[in-house]
């Protein structure tokens, strides 16, 4: 009967023990590989997340700005009682009213301006600073028309509703239906540019869809 040398059992087992430690050295580059593509797909769903999230909320920051720079409706005045109507004049309360309900929007502005800020400052902390630097065209003309709100204001108490300073704050503040609402087409074209250069993150390639 046929025995195998002692060399050939070692040369075996070398072998052997060398394929068990190229399938470890697979095994392990595999985990590896699957780790880094886990953490990849992982990251690019939370910047798909804050993408989409700071576009949502781009929209609804354009939507409240837009909706403040409306003429205040009548559902939105107070209603005053028989004595307050007797001590007051109809010009004393209209400014009132008409302050209140753009203090009011302001304060409406605030709370949707305070969620874009923080779908903004997590996409800062996904994609870096640049993110900042896509919306900030439209962050200032914002805060544009919000000062236009507030210049509003200053002007209501210090002269009457005909007044030709009220006049010239109302046609600053209130936005045209028309293409010529200059004011309303930069903010909705610096909101687009932001969007843009979010396409990337969004898996788009238009803001169209």
């Amino acid at each position: 009967m046929y025995l195998p040398s002692v060399e050939l059992k070692e040369w075996v087992k070398l072998f052997s023990d060398g394929l068990l430690g190229i399938a470890a050295l697979v095994t392990a580059g595999t985990a590896i590989y699957g780790v880094r593509m886990w953490k990849h797909e992982l990251a690019g769903r939370e910047i798909y997340g804050a993408a989409k999230t700071l576009v949502k909320e781009s929209h609804l920051l354009l939507r409240a700005i837009g909706r403040a720079r409306r003429p205040i409706q009548d559902f939105e005045r107070r209603t005053y009682s028989n004595k307050v109507q007797q001590h007051t004049t109809e010009s004393e309360r209209w400014r009132l009213s008409e302050s209140e309900g753009f203090r009011k929007r302001i304060d409406d502005i605030a709370e949707v301006d305070a969620r874009f800020r923080s779908a903004l400052l997590e996409a800062r902390v996904l994609v870096g600073s640049k993110a900042f630097l896509w919306f900030l065209p439209f962050n200032e003309l914002v805060g544009d028309a919000i000062q236009r709100i507030n210049n509003y204001l200053d002007v209501l108490q210090d002269h009457p509703p005909d007044s030709p300073e009220v006049k010239e704050a109302q046609n600053a503040l209130y936005a045209s239906d028309n293409s010529d609402d200059d004011l309303s087409q930069k903010i909705g074209d610096a909101r687009e540019d932001g969007e843009r250069a979010l396409l990337v993150s969004l898996n788009r390639k238009s803001i169209r869809g």
